[in-house]
């Protein structure tokens, strides 16, 4: 029976979400509208972008109930297939699809968010983690709050892709990060020493074929592809492949640019083999790695009287279960624009496959190194890429020095005539806005994804 209490809140949290969808309209306009000019780049100030963004119907308490039953928080994406869309405001569906690259099996992964209620003519937002990253990053924040993907998926259809092996059926827990296995077939973990050899031959080609394959087994009809971080490599590697479905537009966020562009290598600076470890290990990311500029005041941890380290690892303290927390030693490389090293990395390629069983040819390997450095520039037809103010990966007080204004001049240049915008973020973000203001940033981002297409 409803009581007038009852009725009466429920009349108060309807009002509530009203005054938030209206808002974001009004602030989402607002953004879209000041696209329209052509500057070096654009400024959403702070009370503009607090209005951005939409409430969840159920505030996000049932995918969160689904992760704090979970140990370590890694629960398993099937089951969100089952939970009422009238609760969560979009349809889930778990996505796996199983692919040969050198002769192995490898599995990718993708959860896809169908919106219950779509804005219409906006496109797929296929959105690939970062090196040390998976799904659950992009869809629920630290503390199973609610991510960027959830606040996403009310408005527009989602793909969160999780690279080869950074996924796995209920996480790890092995606290020697580079010890892990990575998922790189989801039915079984594989031997060490196949392991050692997968390390040794993860090539962005293995993760660009698995990406172009469940796009295209996952969504239909208009895409664009958002890389974060490393990622980023991605979405510039498989835009001729996908031209088709993405129609010349880019859109980024905290994505840089391609690896063999100026920019990106004057940022990395000249790489040694002093550098890295042997391909055939992986690089464990522990609390350090993170305690820099990752690192902001609105971190779900954040408190000034701790120190930046100790933030790190009460934050990686909660994700180290669900989250690889590692990186293959080659994808770095490749990354790090040191295609200097090719003939360095080429004779580990040849040292760990000598005599081995499982039928990979160093050869094919050897070919498919540094496709990082081979990204095309040109042939976009419109281009945005959006940053937070304190990413210093990408963003500089001195916007003359900020990564992403270069790479965006570079693109100018290379493509003449073709609209191409930089959004700043003007609020205390990092590059891990997507668990610091997931509501806000998915706000921005439909507001850019609707200049991107008009």
């Amino acid at each position: 029976m409803r009581t007038a209490t009852t009725v009466c809140f429920a009349a108060v949290v309807m009002a509530q979400i009203a005054l938030i969808q209206g808002a974001q309209g009004t602030a989402g306009e607002s953004v879209t509208r000041m696209l329209a000019s052509e500057r070096p780049y654009h400024a959403v100030p702070p009370d503009l972008f607090e209005q951005l963004g939409w409430p969840l119907p159920d505030g996000g308490a049932a995918v969160k109930a689904l992760a704090d039953a979970a140990p370590g928080g890694a629960f398993d994406p099937r089951a969100l297939e089952s939970l009422p869309v009238e609760r969560l405001g979009y349809r889930a569906k778990w996505h796996v699809v199983r692919y040969k690259r050198y002769g192995l099996d490898w599995d990718i992964s993708a959860l896809h968010l169908t919106p219950e209620t779509a804005i219409a003519g906006l496109p797929t937002i296929a959105i690939i983690n970062g090196g040390s990253a998976n799904w659950y990053e992009f869809f629920v924040d630290p503390l199973n709050r609610p991510g960027l993907g959830q606040y996403l998926a009310q408005r527009v259809p989602v793909l969160l892709i999780t690279i080869p092996g950074n996924y796995r059926h209920g996480g790890w827990t092995d606290p020697q990060f580079d010890k892990r296995i990575p998922g790189y077939l989801l039915d079984r973990d594989v031997s060490r020493e196949e392991a050692r050899i997968r390390h040794s031959i993860y090539t962005f080609r293995v993760v660009t074929e698995g990406v172009e394959r469940i796009v295209q087994a996952a969504t239909t009809g208009p895409l664009v592809l958002v890389g974060h971080s490393t990622g980023g490599e991605v979405q510039y590697i498989l835009n001729e492949k996908l031209k088709a479905r993405s129609g010349g537009l880019s859109l980024g966020w905290g994505t840089g640019g391609p690896a063999s562009m100026t920019p990106m290598r004057a940022f990395r600076g000249e790489r040694t083999t002093d550098d890295y470890p042997p391909l055939w290990q992986l690089n464990a990311r522990p609390p350090s790695a993170y305690a820099g500029g990752y690192l902001g005041p609105l971190n779900p941890f954040w408190s000034s009287s701790l120190t930046r380290l100790e933030v790190a690892t009460r934050w990686m303290a909660r994700e180290d279960r669900r989250r690889p927390q590692f990186k293959q030693t080659l994808q770095n490389i490749e990354h790090n624009s040191a295609e200097n090293l090719r003939d360095h990395v080429a004779a580990q390629v040849r040292q760990v496959l000598k005599g081995n069983t499982l039928g990979v040819d160093a050869d094919d390997v050897i070919g498919d190194l540094f496709t990082t450095m081979r990204s095309p520039i040109t042939g976009y037809r419109r281009m945005i890429w959006t940053v937070a103010r304190l990413d210093d990966g990408h963003w500089n007080k001195d916007p003359e020095k900020a990564r992403e204004l270069q790479v965006a001049n570079e693109f100018r240049k290379a493509n003449p005539g073709t609209p191409i915008r930089v959004l700043l973020f003007d609020v205390p973000m990092t590059h891990y806005g997507h668990i610091e203001k997931p509501r806000q940033l998915a706000g921005g981002l439909v507001a850019a994804l609707t200049w991107l297409v008009q």
